[in-house]
């Protein structure tokens, strides 16, 4: 039975956000998905990953940002259950005093206003300029924070607040590890992901 490629999503994303992916991958590879953004807490995040990782043979794991993270510490703390690992745009370590700051301001935005979407600037910050103006790009992310809603925003950025850094842990990992990042993220340096690699046998 040929392997599977198991896909996890980032913050605000859903399957989606893999469709393009999966869609190039599927005629070499069998594709599955799972549904983080179905759980409010970390604990059931990891829950469904573990779930996935019992049903059958170790997984291999493709993982977006906030999934990435989870991917890797859930790798770390069950050896044997994950046979390799992508992580894409995706960071070891804990959030910065800034990046900390910035998910307190916006707790407190969203525990007194409506949720009214995911701005325009926003997106830009998330999206390479060439690509900005792409309903193929834009109108997916557009959708999926739609859908997704207040309530999965709020859980993932309290769920994801108080995360701990992996760095002293990564020489652990025994498994492939692929690591994908861009030079012109805003959010993942690639700075980091390099460090990332030195650390990972």
């Amino acid at each position: 039975m040929a392997e599977i490629l198991t896909f996890l999503p980032g913050t605000m994303c859903d399957q989606r956000v893999w469709r393009p992916v999966r869609q190039r991958l599927e005629p070499r590879f069998s594709t599955d998905y799972i549904a983080i953004e179905s759980e409010v807490t970390r604990a059931g995040m990891l829950g469904l990953i573990h779930s996935a990782a019992s049903a059958g043979d170790p997984l291999h794991l493709v993982a977006f940002s906030m999934g990435g993270y989870l991917a890797l510490e859930y790798a770390l703390d069950n050896p044997g259950r994950v046979a390799s690992l992508v992580t894409v745009a995706s960071s070891a370590f804990g959030l910065t005093e800034e990046e900390a700051a910035e998910r307190v301001r916006a707790l407190a935005l969203l525990a007194k206003h409506d949720y009214r979407g995911i701005p325009p600037a926003r997106i830009n910050q998330f999206v390479h300029p060439s690509r900005q103006s792409d309903p193929e790009v834009v109108d997916v992310i557009r959708a999926m924070d739609r859908d997704l809603g207040k309530s999965v925003l709020v859980a993932q950025l309290k769920e994801t607040s108080t995360r701990a850094s992996l760095e002293p842990r990564l020489p652990e990992l025994n498994i492939p590890l692929l690591l994908i990042g861009a030079d012109s993220d805003p959010f993942v340096p690639f700075a980091a992901i390099e460090q990332m690699a030195q650390l990972i046998p």
